[in-house]
């Protein structure tokens, strides 16, 4: 990749040094097989990942006008957790990560390696060049450890089909080696997860400072951060979703009353979001005197399918066109569509698109080709399905159909709408952090200050216990896992202390399962927020904390 595109950016802007760099770090990097041919691994990842490091800062100086270094925070990162095995050897990957990209932006603003000036095409052409790799490179190391997985679990049903006569151990071998799976991913899960918070936690204080600050080219990068770290979230997701279909557990149905127009409305705020940055309009279209106000069902399931169709369409409709939602209710059944204005999908290829890892090329997002065969399995959860209509070269459109239920109208719950910096609507509310990652809990702290908070901290649980002794928040947001204890064990000790067993517990955590947000809420916590966090959401968790009876 960097010979190709080295060779590529030096045609496109005549610039020798784009060649050199790239001549110069593409030959490095055979010295990586040389060490591995050695066994050296450990020294290889860790030579890999410095010489990373060294074509990060290289490239991000002389091409700082056209390209945003800081888009491969997640690589940098992510490739420290996921490759370097030696724990000193990660540590001091990570740390470097972070004082490159930190050397980068003392640069952007010194001026002190001047960047290359390009010509308006050039610059056009080698930024998006370079968001599409850092976004390859991102979807690369996922898969790579998918595949792999999959390769092993695939070798173990070989194998024990060519056993038969020993069915209980093959049985055995397979449970173990799901398990092994399972394991893998949730660690692995929650291991990308705590540097994507981090990430997504930075671009979203960008975007609110480009807001405030009417920085419209700023603003613009920081909706490409966020979008990245969306589509990186997205990837993660419908891996473990698919680990489990794989795995035979069947969810559990969890059917609700709710608003559906609201939720509707959510959702096409976050996809807009998304869109925005390849000029896609998202068009919500219902009746409201035909759609209930509302509707009862799964609402997180309910959720996944419209955003995997949703994001879909995103990711295949023409670049400045117009995306249309649209929800109707006919005869006790409610139809959810998304239309999209692509190139559309032949006869010949529809069947096979709801397989997994089935998807088409396209120059906006990557993706594992998970989100429909993910789509069509919790459909049927439901009781519905998903059909597709498609026209070659004028789009496509997914409908999703479920049966309605009969419900008792709920109380309307009212809107909070995103806070304004400067209003600090929490203004002396006493916040406690209890969060054992850095970078986590510095820029999560950062937001609530702007809330208008009065904030501490712990990191581990031993110390927050010892606050708690003197000290009584008026609300507290915990990580599920500290180095010392669970978060289980703090809410323990503050459902048993009469002045805090009133004090709403937010818990944060990678852990995405059902099963462990219930088990969370079981040992006492209010809810149950997964990082990376959305500052809208913690917005409307905290406001609904605090307006709860237990602080009136």
């Amino acid at each position: 990749m960097a010979l190709f595109f080295g060779t590529f950016f030096y045609l496109v802007s005549g610039k020798l040094g784009l060649f050199l760099g790239t001549l110069v770090e593409g030959s490095a990097c055979f010295y990586v097989i040389f060490l591995n041919k050695k066994r050296k691994y450990d020294i290889a990842a860790f030579y890999l990942q410095m010489l990373h490091n060294a074509a990060t800062f290289y490239f991000g100086c002389i091409l700082s006008d056209v390209v945003e270094a800081s888009l491969l925070a997640i690589f940098l990162i992510g490739t420290s957790l996921l490759i370097v095995k030696n724990k000193m050897f990660r540590t001091t990957c990570i740390v470097t990560a972070m004082i490159t990209l930190v050397m980068l932006e003392v640069n952007r603003v010194a001026a002190i390696i001047p960047p290359y000036d390009f010509n308006p095409l050039s610059r056009i052409v080698i930024h998006y060049s370079a968001i599409l790799v850092i976004v390859s490179l991102n979807i690369l190391i996922i898969m790579f450890y998918v595949k792999h997985n999959d390769e092993l679990l695939r070798a173990q049903k070989e194998h024990a089909e060519n056993l038969e006569q020993q069915v209980q151990i093959r049985t055995a071998e397979l449970e173990k080696a799901n398990n092994y799976k399972s394991v893998f991913l949730r660690e692995t899960n929650h291991e990308i997860r705590v540097p994507l918070n981090a990430i997504y936690s930075i671009s979203q204080l960008l975007l609110m400072d480009a807001k405030n600050n009417n920085d419209t080219s700023y603003v613009k990068q920081a909706e490409h951060l966020c979008a990245a770290s969306h589509h990186a979230l997205d990837v993660i997701n419908n891996v473990l979703e698919l680990s489990r279909i794989e795995a035979g557990k069947l969810h559990e149905v969890h059917n609700e009353a709710f608003a559906i127009r609201s939720l509707l409305d959510s959702i096409v705020d976050t996809g807009q979001y998304i869109a925005k940055t390849k000029g896609v309009r998202i068009v919500l279209n219902y009746n409201k005197r035909k759609l209930p106000a509302v509707l009862v069902t799964d609402k997180v399931k309910l959720t996944q399918i419209i955003n995997n169709l949703l994001f879909n369409a995103v990711k295949f409709t023409a670049d400045n066109s117009t995306i249309t939602l649209s929800a109707t209710v006919e005869n006790d059944t409610c139809c959810i569509k998304v239309k999209d204005q692509g190139e559309g999908i032949s006869q010949d290829k529809i069947a096979p698109i709801f397989d997994p890892f089935i998807t088409g090329w396209n120059s906006f997002s990557g993706g594992t080709g998970l989100g429909l065969h993910i789509a069509r399995h919790l459909a049927s959860l439901l009781g519905g399905n998903i059909s597709v209509e498609s026209v070659v070269g004028k789009g496509t459109e997914f409908s999703f159909t479920f049966a309605l239920q009969a419900c008792a109208v709920p109380a309307v719950q009212e809107e909070v709408p995103e806070p304004h910096m400067d209003e600090a609507p929490y203004a002396g509310v006493k916040v406690l952090v209890i969060e054992d990652d850095d970078m986590s809990r510095i820029y999560l702290t950062q937001y609530l200050r702007r809330l208008g908070c009065d904030l501490e901290s712990c990191s581990t649980g031993a110390d927050t216990i010892d606050l708690l002794h003197h000290y009584t928040p008026d609300i507290i947001l915990a990580d599920r896992h500290l180095p010392d204890m669970e978060a289980g064990e703090i809410l323990t000790y503050v459902r048993s202390t009469s002045m805090l067993r009133r004090v709403p517990v937010i818990v944060i955590s990678g852990d995405v399962f059902e099963e462990d947000r219930i088990a969370t809420i079981e040992a006492g916590a209010t809810d149950y927020l997964i990082k990376p966090v959305d500052f809208k959401l913690l917005n409307v968790v905290l406001k609904k904390c605090l307006n709860s009876p237990a602080l009136l």
